[in-house]
């Protein structure tokens, strides 16, 4: 991933310093516009999927459900003040357990240009805040509504510890195209690194998302979340929140092929088992959910798996030995090589 800045001076060349100097200062203006901005300028076939102005009480579970179907991961980027009336600490946990990341989409989608100092500090600082309190972190990364953004803009952000995510395909969907439509602008703008944004708050994101996942799919295609968002020491912040009835929390984060034998490893916590112990547990060729073994002391699992088809997404789950008897969903994974 290409985080854009602000051009710099070449050293070496002495007899251009001049003029590469002045071309700085004359796009300043126009690299404001993507300064401290994830691009999406990648050469391989990674895609990144991202959702904004979510959760949705039946488009978001329903959305999760068909990215399971096809083993793939997202970057979801909710709107701070729906985040709090809608969604639990579960709900979100259950979100970054199946490997999906978080932003920050400002706490009610204004245009951040045209905010006092304050007032844009209220937008992005909240809703941070707010995901801190449900799941132990804080964003790294941020989506301003519409894109826009300016220096002002990126500078709060950057004191609040957070990259812009920009995005390089936008059907527009909320403007209801026809489906043919949506697809004719995706398709002429897929490429390796692209950043896809639809809104989980739309209808018509499911059916655009499938259509993506078949015409695209990820046997040929690897569907990634935004590196800049991944979360830091993400098993000690996370599990510092849970307290003892709480359901289990973890993560696969990795899943290898090697050979006809898939391995993978992750964690898992439970506050009700504190020296581990926590049964981890897959989908097997029939269907049937199948044991692979238990966690260590440091809340870490790591399993071979060899009577699975590897060409297929694994999925995993915690069962749960706390008081909510809740098994914990750890998503449906593809493979790659190790």
């Amino acid at each position: 991933m290409l985080v854009t800045v602000s051009m710099e001076p070449l050293r070496r060349k002495r007899r251009i310093f001049t003029f590469v100097l002045i071309g700085a200062l004359f796009f300043t203006g126009m690299s404001s516009l993507s300064l401290n901005s994830v691009s999406g300028s990648e050469v391989d076939k990674t895609i990144y999927l991202t959702f904004d102005d979510g959760p949705h009480p039946i488009f978001t579970p329903l959305l999760l459900s068909l990215l399971e179907e096809h083993g793939v991961k997202a970057t979801f980027f909710p709107i701070g003040h729906r985040l709090e009336e809608r969604w639990l600490s579960d709900d979100l946990n259950d979100l970054l357990n199946r490997g999906h990341l978080l932003g920050n989409h400002s706490w009610t989608h204004r245009e951040l240009t045209k905010q006092t100092q304050d007032d844009l500090y209220y937008q992005l600082n909240t809703p941070s805040e707010l995901i801190e309190n449900m799941t132990g972190f804080r964003p790294n990364c941020f989506r301003a509504p519409f894109g826009d953004r300016n220096y002002k803009v990126l500078n709060a952000a950057e004191e609040l510890g957070m990259k812009h995510v920009d995005w390089s395909i936008d059907p527009q969907e909320w403007r209801e195209p026809k489906i043919e439509e949506a697809m004719e602008h995706i398709s002429e703008r897929y490429e390796g690194g692209a950043i896809l944004l639809l809104h989980d708050r739309t209808f018509l994101s499911l059916p655009i998302l499938k259509e993506v996942l078949e015409r695209f799919p990820s046997s040929e295609w690897s569907y990634k979340t935004i590196p800049e968002c991944m979360v830091n020491e993400e098993k000690k912040v996370r599990s510092s929140t849970r307290e003892k009835g709480d359901i289990p929390i973890g993560n696969v984060k990795n899943v290898f092929k090697i050979d006809e034998t898939l391995r993978v490893s992750g964690w898992a916590y439970d506050p009700d088992a504190p020296n581990g112990g926590l049964k981890i547990k897959h989908s097997g060729k029939t269907g049937e959910v199948k044991s692979l073994g238990q966690t260590n002391l440091n809340h870490e699992f790591s399993f071979d798996i060899s009577d699975f088809d590897v060409d297929t997404p694994v999925c995993l789950w915690i069962e749960n030995e706390g008081l909510a008897r809740h098994n914990t969903f750890l998503g449906c994974h593809n493979a790659t090589f190790g």
